[in-house]
């Protein structure tokens, strides 16, 4: 989905003065105000900090600058005494301009601590999910996690079985680490093309101990999951239910990705990612037409996801 993005200033509206347009900025003062000749009459400091410059020098007769990234900065903005230690005469130091390098440095800088702090953050959810739902992660695959469903480039492609043409077309990437609560093999019209359902639950519905307290069944392309909630059942809502189990329609992308998901069984973990699609069969003079849901929280005919599966991990084995 497109967004409307702000347009980024050029090089050129960076390096002059906001305030006069005809002069090119000489500086950054201490306080961090940019400025030009016709600001300040000085090439340090803006006309502010100029003046206040002058009553200190009046007092102590030095100041301290302290060169970092460009940035200008006058020891009265860092200290509340009277007096400052002497490391630079102010006629000694030679003023270095604002230029379009050290805005770049700047620039560059502040991107690497942001990056910094949302790794670090990031690292520290990481931690916090594997930690909250270490029954369900094995095998590298963590079942406590929502799918991740992104827009994608087109994709369209077909395939010929028994006689049938089947067109498989998407414009979104899935990925889904879920724990298999059923699995059902077809003989049907389309099964040629897909040849499995699995019954995948995630999150808190993903727990080992889920399968004696709910039940799960597949019959007729369709998924039903039954049991009590609350006291004496699963202490979840029906909401929340609803949004954590689907039924999946899965086409194999090759014959490896076929045969692994023929070893697929009940309580297995698998990661599957790949593409949802629609499908367009042609069988004779028969034309079916099959679209996938797009939704986690959808119930009912339509509601279930169509995948063909580019991708599968089932418990430690890769395809």
């Amino acid at each position: 989905m497109g967004k409307n993005l702000p347009t980024n200033p050029g090089p050129a509206e960076h390096n002059y003065c906001p305030k006069h347009p005809d002069e090119p900025l000489v500086g950054m003062c201490g306080c961090g105000t940019l400025f030009c000749r016709r600001c300040s009459p000085s090439a340090v400091f803006c006309a502010r900090c100029h003046e206040e410059s002058l009553r200190q020098k009046g007092r102590s007769g030095t100041i301290t600058i302290n060169y970092s990234l460009g940035v200008l900065e006058p020891a009265y903005a860092r200290s509340g005494h009277a007096h400052f230690p002497h490391r630079y005469h102010a006629a000694h130091v030679r003023p270095r301009p604002l230029t379009q390098r050290l805005l770049l440095e700047a620039l560059f800088m502040t991107i690497l601590s942001v990056l910094a702090l949302a790794g670090l953050f990031g690292i520290l959810s990481h931690g916090q999910s594997f930690a909250a739902s270490d029954t369900v992660v094995s095998y590298g695959i963590d079942a406590g996690r929502d799918p991740v469903q992104r827009d994608a480039l087109p994709f369209q492609t077909s395939i010929d079985v028994n006689g049938a043409n089947a067109t498989f077309t998407s414009d979104t990437s899935y990925s889904i680490s879920a724990r298999v609560q059923s699995v059902k093999g077809y003989h049907d019209t389309i099964s040629p093309a897909v040849p499995y359902d699995l019954f995948l639950a995630w999150g808190q519905l993903a727990e080992p101990d889920i399968d004696s307290k709910l039940t799960w069944e597949q019959a007729d392309r369709r998924g039903q999951v039954s049991g009590a909630l609350g006291p004496g059942g699963v202490d979840l809502t029906s909401s929340y239910v609803a949004s954590h189990v689907s039924n999946n329609h899965v086409i194999p992308a090759n014959s490896r990705i076929r045969q692994g998901l023929a070893t697929i069984k009940a309580g297995d973990l698998v990661r599957i990612d790949g593409r949802l699609v629609d499908i367009r069969m042609v069988v004779g003079d028969r034309i079916l037409s099959v679209h996938t849901s797009k939704s986690r929280t959808d119930e009912g005919d339509g509601a279930c996801e169509i995948i063909f599966v580019e991708h599968l991990r089932v418990n430690g084995q890769s395809y």
